[in-house]
């Protein structure tokens, strides 16, 4: 199995109401992803709830069957769709995949 995992830090937020907006958009574009995408085994996503000066804004984190399932994964179309949204506002990025 290959677990791939992606922080994001995104731009800071004009306001509560527009981080919420967004937040909702990711989760929208997330919901039910493990369904139409073949190669996922198993999908969370999450928001930092400390927002310290470390932390990073967002998680996914994805179970592959293994590492030849990492392109399945990545150029599907639908994930594709997740990457536009979470782009819009990604100010930084940093990825592990590693198998168990």
């Amino acid at each position: 199995m290959l677990k791939h995992i992606a922080l994001f830090k995104f731009n800071k937020f004009e306001s509560i109401e527009e981080k919420e907006n967004y937040y909702n958009r990711i989760k929208d574009v997330f919901d039910g992803l493990e369904d139409r995408v073949p190669a996922i085994k198993s999908l969370q996503i999450g928001f930092d709830e400390l927002q310290s000066v470390s932390s990073y804004d967002f998680v996914v984190n994805v179970v592959l069957e293994n590492m030849e399932a990492l392109p399945e994964y990545m150029n599907h179309p639908e994930h594709v769709k997740t990457g536009k949204i979470v782009r819009e506002r990604m100010l930084d990025k940093k990825t592990i995949d590693y198998e168990f």
